[in-house]
């Protein structure tokens, strides 16, 4: 028998799958800007979407605490093996990137930092508290690992909280032993369940992701949307996963369009704001999404 991964690889990329805005928009744009060495997740994750978001949205995620995460995903482009120190000056080199930019709303991530105590929640808080000190109306978005589950970490994040707090669950329970190693699905959950307890969620909205073309059954992806819904989650994306430079990971599946938007009005069925199509990604219009915004 044939294996359908190796049939996937030789077929033509769906014209759906293609951001027909050009990269190199994005990489002149980035020079431009004064990123004294912070990193961008549209470019260390290879986002298919870096052509449009910067040069077209004026929107740019950040990716604080370095380039290099203490895990190894075979789905992610991000390097893996041991971080620099953190740099004390970050939280002044965000802020004038937003200044530069002049957004009103901006998103940072990170990657995994497990070598840390608190998983680098402290140096989220500071960047955030930079943030409100610059600019008290801007909008806040820190798409965060799971600390490990530990709840000092995610105390710590409230005492300077972003508007929104978004964490990925990236695949459905089945497949997390292949897809994202060092990582459990009910401690992704409980960290939603956590700050769905412990915040004020009319101030802090509560954000996840998942990618899909690995596999997963459609019923699944719809019990990951119910257990998002239930643990508090207000916002979730769902993008279809493609293979980066170097990972061995193969696409299953190219999720048909149809299925997004069954995914949606199901989320809708539960109160969830969905954003779902072949190109999302986790902060991709992120401000759209956040407000409500039909142009998602």
């Amino acid at each position: 028998m044939t294996n359908p991964t190796s049939i996937i690889t030789q077929l033509p990329t769906p014209s759906f799958l293609i951001n027909p805005h050009p990269k190199h928009v994005f990489r002149e744009a980035i020079a431009k800007l004064p990123m004294n060495g912070v990193n961008t997740i549209c470019e260390e994750a290879k986002c298919p979407n870096r052509g449009e978001c910067l040069p077209h949205h004026g929107t740019i995620s950040i990716m604080v605490m370095g380039s290099i995460c203490t895990r190894g995903c075979p789905f992610c482009a991000v390097t893996t093996g041991k971080p620099l120190a953190l740099d004390p000056g970050e939280p002044q080199k965000v802020v004038e990137i937003a200044r530069a930019l002049n957004v009103r709303y901006l998103v940072m991530t990170s990657p995994n930092r497990d070598e840390l105590e608190d998983g680098g929640a402290s140096q989220f808080v500071k960047i955030v508290t930079a943030l409100r000190e610059f600019n008290p109306a801007l909008k806040i978005e820190i798409l965060v690992p799971d600390f490990q589950g530990k709840e000092n970490s995610f105390a710590g994040l409230l005492k300077n909280p972003p508007d929104v707090l978004a964490h990925d669950l990236q695949t459905v329970p089945r497949l997390y032993g292949p897809i994202r190693p060092g990582a459990e699905y009910g401690r992704s959950l409980n960290l939603f369940r956590w700050f769905n307890g412990k915040a004020d969620t009319s101030k802090v909205m509560l954000k996840a992701g998942l990618m899909v073309g690995f596999g997963e059954r459609e019923e699944e992806v719809m019990e990951v949307l119910s257990d998002a819904a239930q643990a508090g989650v207000k916002f979730f994306t769902i993008g279809q996963y493609l293979k980066p430079p170097g990972s061995t990971l193969e696409v299953t599946e190219y999720v048909p369009l149809e299925r997004y938007q069954r995914f949606t009005q199901f989320g809708k069925s539960l109160g969830l704001m969905v954003q779902a199509s072949p190109l999302t990604r986790s902060s991709y219009l992120a401000d759209r999404l956040a407000s409500g915004s039909k142009e998602v």
